[in-house]
């Protein structure tokens, strides 16, 4: 009974703690006022694409979203900045922990024990603080949108395939980035599933022609896709120290490239064609990857759950890695990723040596840390500004989330034992 007294007063004073962290960011100008900014150029007749928008002193942001998106937000955009920047950054983490519940789902939290699921939950938000505190001192969407995809995978898998295509759509049309769960949907013969996200994304796409006008909005849409296209030049090889992603990693190995930082970091010397190439094979083979994860033939539904989450984990892993242009908050999209591997190291503790024996536990243990050292232990808070410069100059991030799929590899879903048989 004590114990449990003192348990609420430690969230109690969490809580307390999250609130005033939340109010001090949000008498910030994060990225949410770009958002706000381009639903007053809308709401004044202007067109939000193409233009730099001031968000703080020496900085600038282009608007990179939909149409629809800054149309929802103007009636916030008449609001002091300080209100919708507080109310985005509670409902975020509500949505994140709606996203604990959602992945729980997946794996049957409850066949473990309430000590073994804080303590999984507890280490994936050590393994993503990094990410997470970005998106929120940013005030950021990712975790929205990781969100949005796991609660419509959610709604497909229980047969609510209306609601459930309606919130991919919607995810999908306010940042391009989870239309890589179409052909999940396609593979796993989700057939009314796929079938509505696609009839929501075009009414989406064409919902702000009620306010805005027919040809305003298909004008919006083209400058959208012109920002947006993955084959503009400043998106095939990207030198900037914030940007990570295998665009950012691979050409700057192959070929020489002016960073930041006056520190070579290409292997090879390749000519720029040859060294695009490499790595848009790179990129597509981690795709084509996918179907080594799907276990199953094309139109069938997974196995289990365990193979499903695994599936869906590495996906949305993909997501920073494959897309140009992603900055450090995309990563919080490895959180279902952390989530499925610290379950498995939870839940498997004691059955390690019959499972998998002790050379695959260690490798597992080892890429996981690996990972964990290079995403979140080269953030500044640990090691300093001048050393985290150099670990985003030879992109450490990319590099971690490459070992969290090494780690995704090892761990197979059939491994799996249930603790009643421990």
């Amino acid at each position: 009974m004590l114990a449990k007294k003192y348990t609420r007063i430690a969230f109690g004073l969490l809580y307390l703690l999250l609130a005033v962290y939340f109010i001090k960011e949000a008498m910030g100008n994060g990225d949410f006022k770009v958002f706000l900014e381009a639903a007053k150029m809308l709401r004044n007749g202007e067109n939000p694409y193409n233009k730099w928008i001031f968000v703080s002193e020496g900085n600038y942001c282009l608007y990179y979203y939909s149409p629809l998106w800054a149309t929802l937000l103007i009636p916030f955009s008449y609001l002091p900045n300080f209100v919708p920047n507080l109310l985005w950054l509670t409902l975020n983490f509500l949505l994140l922990l709606r996203c604990f519940r959602l992945m729980g789902n997946y794996l049957n939290l409850q066949e473990l024990s309430q000590k073994k699921v804080f303590w999984i939950q507890f280490l994936c938000v050590v393994m993503t603080v990094r990410f997470l505190l970005y998106n929120f001192g940013m005030i950021q969407m990712t975790v929205f949108l990781l969100w949005g995809i796991l609660e419509g995978l959610d709604l497909i898998r229980k047969g609510r395939f209306g609601l459930g295509g309606l919130l991919i759509a919607f995810v999908i049309n306010v940042k391009i980035l989870p239309i890589v769960i179409l052909p999940y949907l396609l593979y796993r013969a989700y057939y009314k599933g796929f079938l509505s996200s696609l009839f929501f994304l075009m009414v989406l796409l064409l919902l702000p022609s009620i306010y805005l006008g027919w040809s305003v909005n298909y004008i919006l849409l083209q400058d959208w896709w012109m920002v947006i296209n993955p084959s503009n030049p400043e998106h095939t090889i990207e030198t900037d120290l914030g940007v990570h992603s295998l665009t950012a990693l691979i050409p700057n190995l192959l070929t020489e490239t002016d960073g930041k930082l006056d520190l070579k970091r290409n292997l090879f010397n390749l000519d720029e064609y040859w060294a695009l190439s490499i790595s848009n094979a790179i990129r597509f083979s981690l795709v084509a990857f996918t179907i080594y994860f799907l276990s199953s033939l094309p139109f069938k539904k997974a196995k289990n759950a365990f193979y499903d989450f695994r599936a869906i984990a590495y996906i949305i892993l993909l997501i920073p890695l494959i897309f140009p242009h992603q900055l450090k908050y995309a990563f919080t999209l490895i959180l279902p990723a952390c989530f499925y591997l610290l379950h498995f190291v939870f839940s498997q503790y004691a059955n390690r040596n019959q499972a998998i024996g002790k050379f695959r536990w260690v490798a597992i243990l080892v890429f996981m840390g690996i990972g964990f050292v290079l995403m979140t232990l080269t953030t500044d808070g640990v090691i300093g500004r001048e050393l985290s410069n150099i670990t985003q100059h030879y992109k450490t991030i990319t590099w971690g989330a490459l070992f969290l799929i090494g780690a995704l590899i090892l761990v197979k879903p059939n491994l799996q034992i249930s603790e009643d048989n421990e």
